[in-house]
C-alpha cells in the first residue's frame, strides 16, 4: 500500500475515533442523561435509581470518551507507522 493511501486511511480512522468519542462520551453519556434527568424532575417522575444511573454516566463519560479516542488513535498509528519508511 502506498504512503499516501495509508496516510489518508489513517486520518479517516483517527477522525472516526475522535467523532465517536465526542458522540459516545459527550452526547450519550453526558448531555443525554442530564437532559432526561431534568425532564423527569420537571415532570415529577424522577426516581433515585434513575438519578444514580445518570450520575454514574456523567462521572464515567470522560473516561469512556478517552477510551474510544485512544482506540481510534492506536488503530490510526497501526495503519500509518512512520517507522515503516
Amino acid at each position: 500500500m502506498s504512503r499516501n493511501i495509508r496516510m489518508i486511511l489513517s486520518m479517516a480512522i483517527y477522525l472516526t475515533g475522535f467523532i465517536a468519542a465526542i458522540y459516545i462520551g459527550g452526547w450519550l453519556m453526558l448531555v443525554k442523561p442530564v437532559k432526561y434527568t431534568i425532564t423527569a424532575y420537571t415532570l415529577g417522575t424522577l426516581t433515585v435509581p434513575q438519578l444514580v444511573l445518570a450520575a454514574i454516566k456523567c462521572i464515567c463519560s470522560l473516561t469512556v470518551a478517552g477510551l474510544v479516542w485512544c482506540i481510534g488513535y492506536i488503530a490510526s498509528n497501526h495503519i500509518y507507522d512512520s517507522r515503516d519508511e
